[in-house]
């Protein structure tokens, strides 16, 4: 035997890529120059976590293993002169953490060989070993989420942003669109888009993270500013792994947005990503992202209306409800921002309805016309209490739901609640007090006239041979009758020369071409417009058909005024 032995040359095979949680062969080679006594030799694979922390004399550097797996492929003896070669099967704990180097820690994985040689120098050698998650086998799903960077409401700089996807892979492209906050107020500048890693260990004192840049976009100002939302495509890193919280470590990836605005806070957001492993090209179709922004905004507020029963058009969503009209449109108001309004336009209640305390509550002329009113609509307002309110119907005002689309239609379905009750109160609801006695005698007249009754108000609206008449009771501030009115509506407008304004104390009727002699007498005032003839008569009617006269009278003038040639038809 030799003197000096030599120690054989070993050689490791392996695959390029490991992937956690799966089998994996390892074969190991060993060529002898001559004949060598072993004692085993072994094959083992190690994780390690190192960790690194800026001290103020340097980096200061923690090594921790956290994996060992050992196989022994050789026992104790000769191993003549040749190639010899032996397979292990290793496997990683499913959920392992990748391979990875960051701004505060670094995962690697080794192969160690150990050829025990007796009474000499042992044989070693040390393999680097690249572990990755497994392939992912399907495509990203379609983000459905907007981000944004504060509230809707208010007049500070914000922004919205989309991304087509929040799943994505090693080296593929990522789409979004990113859409300013009243680009005309705020004098905005560049926009920066970051991908963080945020990086965690478990420690003696509890779990630490530390955020790490890996890359950054930036998009221009000039482009930014412009009224439609910018859309961009991003290339994520071919470097990225996928995330993970194991052993102890974890990873997670953030794409952090943020605006940059002079004299102001800098609007910012963080989106959480899914980073998976690589896929085939087929599976890395781009995903366009939602809508942010204006068209965001309307896309929301057009499928709420349709959900609702309601037509859009821009800016507002309309329709008809029990009978009134309801219009809900999105505003601006200085110091709140945008704000959803609700106008529901009814047929005149005839109530003498305001608003009053806190919180607001609608109230009638009439205590026993409140009471039933508030019957009826009292719990939906307090849900959704009205901003105005009167005998045409009422405003109603929320902070504009913004991205909650659950939020705007239950705003809407309130409103159109409201509408109901106040259709359903308005058919039982009592005369006022002080003419309760009169209702039979105004019934009569109504029915005689081919019209209708409206007890809330005393008010007989009817159709005469063919002319709009109505008779109606005209109430003080205090809820008292004060007088009542005779109006004819013809179907063409008035011409300007027959109108006029008369009252008693003016003396003399005027001259005029219209037949309004049998008016004059027992009126208080007379005013032709170009809508209608109104004729007051002081105090209240108990009997309508005691002026059967006056009805009459007022007919044949809506007649002549709509038989006229010429202007008038």
């Amino acid at each position: 035997m030799p003197l000096l032995r030599r120690r054989p040359r070993i050689q490791l095979y392996t695959p390029r890529v490991v992937v956690a949680g799966q089998p994996f062969v390892a074969r190991v080679v060993l060529h002898c120059r001559e004949e060598v006594p072993l004692e085993f030799v072994d094959v083992e694979l190690r994780g390690a976590l190192d960790r690194f922390r800026e001290r103020e004399n340097g980096t200061e550097e923690r090594v921790v293993e956290f994996l060992r797996q050992r196989a022994r492929v050789r026992e104790a003896g000769p191993l003549p002169i040749g190639e010899h070669s032996w397979s292990v099967t290793f496997r990683l704990p499913a959920g392992a953490p990748v391979s990875y180097s960051g701004g505060s820690y670094r995962i690697s994985y080794t192969y160690h060989v150990h050829a025990s040689v007796p009474w000499w120098p042992d044989a070693r050698a040390t393999f680097v070993a690249h572990v990755e998650s497994a392939p992912a086998e399907t495509a990203s799903p379609p983000a459905t989420s907007v981000f944004a960077s504060g509230p809707t409401q208010g007049e500070s700089p914000d922004f919205e942003l989309s991304l087509g996807t929040t799943v994505v892979g090693p080296g593929e492209p990522l789409r979004g669109a990113i859409a300013l906050a009243d680009p005309q107020r705020h004098a905005y500048r560049e926009a920066t888009l970051a991908l963080v890693a945020l990086e965690s260990a478990d420690g003696f004192l509890g779990r630490t993270s530390h955020r790490h840049e890996v890359c950054r976009w930036t998009l221009p100002a000039d482009r930014l500013r412009e009224t439609e939302p910018l859309a961009f495509t991003l290339q994520l890193p071919e470097g990225v792994v996928a995330g993970f919280d194991h052993g102890g470590v974890a990873l997670a990836w953030y794409l952090h947005a943020k605006v940059d605005v002079p004299w102001s806070r800098d609007p910012e957001v963080w989106i959480p990503l899914t980073v998976v492993g690589r896929r085939e090209p087929a599976l890395q179709g781009e995903q366009a992202p939602p809508a942010v922004g204006t068209r965001r905004v309307e896309a929301l507020w057009r499928d709420v209306a349709a959900r609702s029963g309601l037509a859009w058009e821009p800016g507002a969503m309309h329709g008809a409800v029990a009978g009134a009209a309801l219009r809900i449109s999105r505003e601006h108001v200085d110091g709140r921002g945008a704000v959803a309004v609700a106008r529901l336009t009814t047929p005149d209640l005839g109530l003498g309805l305001a608003l009053t305390g806190a919180p607001p509550k609608l109230v009638g002329r009439d205590m026993s016309q409140t009471t039933c009113l508030n019957q009826h609509v009292s719990e939906l307002l307090r849900r959704c209490p009205p901003r105005a309110a009167d005998d045409r119907g009422l405003v109603f005002e929320v902070d504009e739901p913004g991205r909650d689309a659950a939020a705007l239609r239950r705003f809407v379905e309130d409103v159109k609640a409201v509408a109901a009750a106040l259709a359903a109160a308005r058919e039982v609801m009592p005369a006022p007090t002080a003419m309760a006695a009169a209702v039979p005698a105004w019934e009569r007249a109504a029915g005689q006239l081919g019209g209708r009754l409206q007890r809330a108000s005393m008010a007989v609206t009817a159709a005469v041979d063919g002319v709009a008449i109505a008779v109606r009771t005209d109430w003080d501030a205090r809820g008292r009758p004060r007088r009542t009115l005779f109006e004819a509506r013809p179907g063409v407008p008035i011409d300007r020369r027959h109108h006029l304004v008369w009252r008693a104390e003016d003396g003399s009727p005027p001259a005029t071409e219209l037949p309004l002699a049998p008016l004059w007498p027992g009126a208080g005032e007379i005013v032709v417009d170009a809508g209608s003839v109104r004729v007051a008569v002081d105090g209240p009617l108990a009997d309508p058909l005691e002026q059967l006269d006056r009805i009459t009278a007022l007919t044949v003038v809506g007649k002549h005024i709509e038989g006229r040639r010429g202007h008038y038809r």
